[in-house]
């Protein structure tokens, strides 16, 4: 990366320079070093990022990570760098790239420690999240991703049974640059595991963290440079808002955006004045359904964890939890049990981001002025954490804890009277990336999923977690956004089908269906329309074959061909 600085020892002495500020509020810059691309001429420091790079070394200097863009280079230059070293990229093949990869292995297990430190210290997950959640699933992934990609990424061929003599090949290519925007509320293993799937597809990569989280979104780009991976393939650029409409206005391949409904619409927008394809993976307001044949202590073991963990900072966290009318006070004792038993220091992940009050305020607010009951929580614990809180009640449907996304540690318990009642609470919501049901009978609970319009379902288990199963694809539909990461289908989602076709040799004569056009040409393709339409398969395939033959020699004893 030539957003990373890998050397810690002997380092030469850097000229101090003052920060000065571009018309447009950004920071210019400072000299890049001999070692820095051409692309990028002026390097911003950001500060106390970890040096990774030296595990062992507690004294070692911080290392210059990132990028901010300012009067001295703009987008479109830092584009025009990072693809002269994708096209190098993408004519590595496709094993080879991954032989690069699978060193991330290594490279982060080896650092795990300081990593989920740095994620604790920026993201304020608690520590047993961050090796987990952000550095396991980094390495989780790689693993799979090193084993399968090179099948994901095969060609295929094609031959239509009734022009045999014709043979396609259709090939995944690179999209060339893609633009990934991270979140801060998941900001290694999102922007970590998206970035690798895009290398590994032959991309390069223009990577901007979140600017809550931006060291983490460093880190990435020296452990990237630990693994090998060539200098200059992937750009990290730290910045807000501002600075990410710059990145898509300066046209790259494909957008990858994960964040809220509100800047996802403002990126589809700019995207579109190109226009860009994008990815979206957006809000949720995701529920969990408890049947009367539950484990009930089971159950709100469950809905405990899957609506706190990461301070229920979390797309996919359980914000809604519906619970079979007959068993609902029993499950709501046992959660509020189960959450008197936490650990605030331990288990409770604090608030990341400061604007995140602001709506857990309004919400608990509209929850009183409508006389819900709040059966824990509904306050602060210090200034960056919210206690566990548990919502119950006439009229909970209608108010904003239910409608809308709260993004905390907030969950908000119905009832249902039977499995239509569920389904139907359930998708009555614009959000739609997962939910999760439990149950004693599996087949009910099957005939329930299968109705549900959400991009997953878990069974017995939290639906978060399928994002730590890389084999699987994550999605949502309505408001939560369109595209996948993961899986083969998030693998091919940086790539685009190239398709050769090929006729036989010495078969250079026109087609039948060419120019001039007449009555038996006319009647020929008419029959072969009804044949296919009308056909069993295995008559389609003989007699649309023979009609196609029957039509080339009449033509070619005609001489029109």
């Amino acid at each position: 990366m030539t957003a990373v600085t890998t050397k810690t020892k002997a380092r030469r002495p850097r000229k101090k320079t003052k920060k000065k500020r571009s018309s447009s509020g950004r920071i210019a810059r400072r000299e890049a070093t001999a070692e820095t691309s051409a692309s990028t001429t002026r390097r911003a420091a950001v500060a106390a990022v970890p040096v990774v790079s030296e595990p062992d070394n507690n004294d070692a200097a911080p290392a210059e990570a990132s990028w901010l863009l300012g009067d001295s280079t703009s987008a479109e230059v830092l584009y025009r760098g990072t693809r002269s070293r994708q096209a190098e990229w993408a004519r590595r093949s496709v094993s080879d790239r991954l032989a690069i990869l699978d060193r991330l292995r290594a490279v982060l297990a080896d650092r795990m420690e300081p990593i989920a430190a740095l994620v604790r210290e920026e993201n304020g997950k608690p520590e047993v999240e961050a090796i987990s959640h952000e550095v396991g699933a980094c390495i989780a992934f790689v693993e799979h991703l090193c084993r399968v990609g090179e099948r994901h990424l095969a060609g295929r061929t094609e031959i239509d049974a009734w022009l045999p003599f014709r043979v396609a090949t259709v090939t995944p290519r690179p999209l060339g640059v893609v633009l990934i925007i991270a979140p801060w509320n998941v900001p290694l293993a999102i922007p970590f595991t998206q970035t690798v799937a895009a290398l590994a597809a032959g991309n390069a990569v223009v990577l901007k963290p979140s600017e809550v989280t931006p060291r983490i979104g460093a880190a990435i780009g020296e452990l990237l440079t630990l693994a090998g991976v060539p200098d200059g393939l992937v750009e990290i650029v730290q910045g807000d808002g501002k600075v990410g409409a710059e990145l898509i206005d300066a046209r790259p391949d494909k957008v990858f955006f994960t964040g809220s409904v509100a800047t996802g619409r403002r990126v589809m927008a700019a995207a579109a004045r190109h226009p860009i394809p994008v990815c979206l993976e957006l809000g949720g307001i995701d529920a969990m359904i408890v049947r009367d044949d539950a484990d009930l202590d089971f159950a709100a073991a469950a809905a405990t964890w899957g609506g706190l963990f990461n301070g229920g900072q979390v797309c996919a966290s359980v914000e809604r939890l519906l619970v079979h009318e007959s068993v609902a006070d029993r499950v709501i004792s046992r959660l509020v049990d189960r959450i008197g038993e936490l650990d605030e220091d331990a288990d409770l992940g604090r608030i990341t981001s400061a604007r995140q009050r602001q709506i857990y305020d309004r919400h608990i607010a509209d929850a009183r002025e409508r006389g819900l009951t709040i059966a824990c929580g509904g306050r602060y614990i210090g200034r960056d954490k919210l206690a566990p809180t548990v919502i119950r009640g006439p009229g909970l449907r209608e108010s904003l804890v239910w409608r809308e996304e709260t993004f905390g540690p907030v969950i908000a318990v119905s009832t249902f009277r039977d499995d239509d009642h569920a389904i139907s609470l359930h998708n009555d919501t614009r959000f739609g990336l997962t939910a999760s049901i439990i149950s004693g009978d599996v087949d009910a609970a099957d005939r329930i999923a299968a109705r549900l319009d959400v991009g997953a379902v878990a069974i017995n288990d939290v639906a978060a977690t399928l994002y730590a199963r890389p084999a699987l694809p994550w999605g949502g539909r309505g408001e939560s956004g369109f595209g996948s990461s993961h899986g083969r289908e998030g693998l091919l989602a940086f790539t685009r089908p190239h398709v050769v076709d090929r006729a036989a040799a010495g078969l250079n004569f026109k087609r039948p269906w060419w120019f001039p056009y007449d009555s038996y040409q006319r009647e020929a393709m008419r029959q072969f329309a009804l044949t296919v339409a009308r056909s069993a398969p295995r008559e389609r395939v003989i007699h649309a074959g023979k009609l196609l033959a029957n039509l080339a020699g009449q033509l070619i004893n005609t001489k029109r061909l």
